[in-house]
């Protein structure tokens, strides 16, 4: 790392750690949650779900079925929401849970920032300012407070991507990861995502597609259970990152009550748009973006595919929007033609927004309040045209690796 970016990454990190520990944006960008605390105290909880991990074991090694309503821990649908490979963790006391989660944060959030600073590589003005609108936006504070695992599986995407050579290691990372939380398996298609696919990397996909679905058949009944409780586990508007709260504002505008059929439709248009968008502005584009399968390429469109899915599927809290970071790159070496530079100044606008607005609607009463209603609509808006972005910039890719899958076949033959 650049000497400039290095002392960029200290003061972040001071900032970042100040922000968190001081707790000065509880109730302006952060909900504070409260607890009664084994002293019989009321404490706010940081980094309350790495600390759900550790309840949760607990329970586990206890013989409860955790994937199911129970009395071991405290939770209102009684299901746990991550994947088998957290349960071989043996029991964690009290102490020691709190030792290790001051730890593991620590690791976690200096990663993020360092690793999200060396993947943008900020060398100008403008640069350090988009890099600090990543890094101290709403999204990734209510990350560093809660300290998701998706906080986790963030770094280990870019290790994979960018740091990872060597294949199999990125194999047993990227199962390991899919034990964790599923959605993971959309990273085998790093092995397939070059200029000339190998038959070694070939082979290392169909293994992961198999393992994927060896899982799904052996822990069915467990993601079906976790299936059933996101039905129940709808995020808050103020926090969202889901194409459901677009379909639950338009049922409301329109008065419909079937929030599946409005999902679907709204599905159709976004790809609808995305196909417009593409068929405008990207279609006649492909000789001149520069697509070369490299770590940029990889990143964006693996973070872009998941972000993608993530929103048009279940319902999220808007820290699942740092995987959009991973399109930054991409993006910026194609700054050039003008759909990508907007696609840019709407990423900066989207965290512009919440930074202004957030505060506003967070302490808004949203049944009454027009405005705040409007603002939420606004956010829901703008997640959506972002997404229609990414799916058309995936049109161009896709049809850029086939035409060179067809043309290095054709080479062979």
């Amino acid at each position: 790392m650049k000497k400039n970016n290095l002392l960029y990454f200290i003061i972040s990190s001071l900032i970042i750690f100040t922000v968190i520990y001081a707790k000065i944006l509880y109730n302006v960008y952060l909900h504070p949650t409260e607890i009664i605390n084994p002293n019989g105290e009321v404490e706010i909880l940081l980094f309350g779900d790495f600390k759900y991990l550790f309840k949760i074991i607990n329970c586990h090694n206890l013989s409860i079925d955790v994937y199911s309503s129970n009395q071991c821990y405290s939770d209102s649908y009684g299901s746990f929401l991550y994947g088998p490979a957290i349960l071989i963790f043996p029991s964690v006391s009290y102490e020691l849970s709190v030792i290790l989660t001051y730890l593991f944060s620590s690791v976690f959030i200096l990663s993020f920032i360092f690793l999200t600073i060396k993947i943008i590589s900020p060398d100008n003005l403008f640069k350090y300012l988009l890099t600090s609108l990543i890094l101290f936006n709403p999204t990734t504070l209510f990350l560093y407070e809660r300290l998701n695992i998706d906080i986790l599986i963030y770094v280990f995407l870019i290790i994979v991507v960018y740091y990872s050579k060597n294949i199999l290691i990125n194999f047993f990372l990227i199962s390991w990861l899919t034990l964790i939380k599923f959605y993971p398996a959309i990273f085998i298609g790093i092995f397939i995502i070059e200029k000339k696919v190998s038959k070694r990397n070939l082979i290392y996909f169909f293994s992961s597609l198999v393992l994927f679905f060896l899982f799904i058949y052996i822990f069915r009944d467990n993601l079906i259970s976790v299936m059933n409780t996101l039905e129940h586990v709808s995020q808050s508007f103020r926090y969202s990152f889901s194409l459901n709260s677009l379909a639950k504002i338009s049922n409301y505008i329109l008065n419909f009550d079937n929030l599946n059929i409005s999902k679907i439709i709204l599905i159709l248009i976004n790809f609808a748009l995305s196909f417009l968008l593409y068929n405008f502005f990207l279609s006649k584009k492909l000789h001149d973006v520069k697509i070369n399968f490299n770590n940029n390429d990889k990143m964006f469109i693996l973070s872009s595919t998941l972000s993608i899915s993530l929103y048009l599927i279940f319902g999220n809290n808007f820290y699942r929007e740092i995987y959009l970071i991973g399109a930054i790159p991409f993006i910026l070496s194609n700054h050039k033609f003008h759909f990508f530079r907007y696609m840019l100044y709407l990423f900066i606008i989207k965290y512009l927004f919440l930074i202004i607005f957030f505060p506003y609607y967070y302490n808004a009463n949203l049944n009454e309040n027009i405005l705040a209603q409007l603002l939420i609509g606004t956010k829901a808006l703008l997640d959506f045209i972002f997404i229609s972005t990414l799916i058309s910039s995936l049109f161009l890719i896709i049809k850029i690796y086939l035409k060179n899958f067809f043309l290095l076949t054709n080479e062979d033959k």
